[in-house]
């Protein structure tokens, strides 16, 4: 790197976002076509993320992701570890098992026995974790990446698994609809992933907090029909538990 774009860095992981106005006040010296051409090249150095008019410092877009997921792995922690222990013995070793995206499922993986699973994911933040373990292989499904998430979406990912056999899917949802029974997300590239591998797996465990209930988010993915297991919180509402039950669906 040289010494511009050096001084360029400091400055923009010192602002966190910056525009191009900005850069040609603080660097009068250098032509605005040539801070293009910098922006540029420290986009494929992955020192910012380009945007219209400027640029993010990677750093600044990590940390600020950072604090946010761990605001929402943070919510209702103790309903999520009760939820992810009981999810966890029901998954066999030597199985090939899918863990969804998402600050439930992270407390799953990291409550996994240290044994021998094949665990594949489209979750950033969930591989890491299983591979924190001596036992189980972890494959990281290709795709595009979500920076809001840290998960892979899209048709690459979609490709990935058509290929592959799902014998256990640990998914999770942003939104339960009690009416119709349908469990949403925010994003329809993630309704996409998540239907493409409730679709191929043998069994689905949906792991489900009391707070997502009645919780509207646009795409609907899956309905109880899809799911084997649920696997709730204490606080889950018992109406709504007891008619799980009925429709021959386990419920922990």
């Amino acid at each position: 790197m040289n010494n511009r774009l050096k001084l360029l860095k400091e400055f923009i992981d010192k602002k966190g976002k910056i525009t191009l106005k900005e850069l040609e006040k603080e660097f009068p010296e250098v032509s605005s076509m040539t801070l293009r051409r910098d922006l540029q090249r420290m986009e494929e150095n992955n020192d910012v993320i380009r945007i219209p008019g400027g640029a993010v410092s990677v750093d600044s877009f990590l940390r600020e992701k950072e604090a946010e997921f761990s605001n929402r792995i943070n919510y209702k922690a103790v309903e999520k570890v009760e939820i992810a222990d009981k999810a966890a013995g029901l998954v066999e070793p030597n199985s090939c098992v899918f863990i969804d995206g998402g600050s439930t499922t992270t407390y799953f993986a990291r409550a996994l026995p240290d044994d021998n699973y094949y665990v594949l994911t489209n979750s950033v933040t969930i591989a890491e974790t299983i591979l924190n373990k001596v036992k189980p292989t972890v494959t990281l499904l290709g795709g595009d990446l979500k920076k809001n998430n840290f998960i892979t979406v899209g048709k690459t990912c979609r490709d990935f698994i058509a290929g592959i056999n799902i014998q256990t899917a640990v998914m999770t949802a942003t939104g339960f609809v009690k009416d119709s029974g349908s469990f949403t997300c925010g994003s329809q590239s993630e309704a996409e992933v998540k239907r493409a591998v409730i679709e191929k797996a043998d069994l689905v465990i949906m792991l489900l907090d009391s707070s997502k209930v009645n919780k509207k988010t646009p795409y609907t993915f899956a309905t109880l029909l899809d799911v084997d297991y649920m696997v709730v919180d204490a606080e889950f509402p018992e109406d709504l538990k007891n008619s799980m039950i009925s429709m021959g669906m386990k419920v922990y």
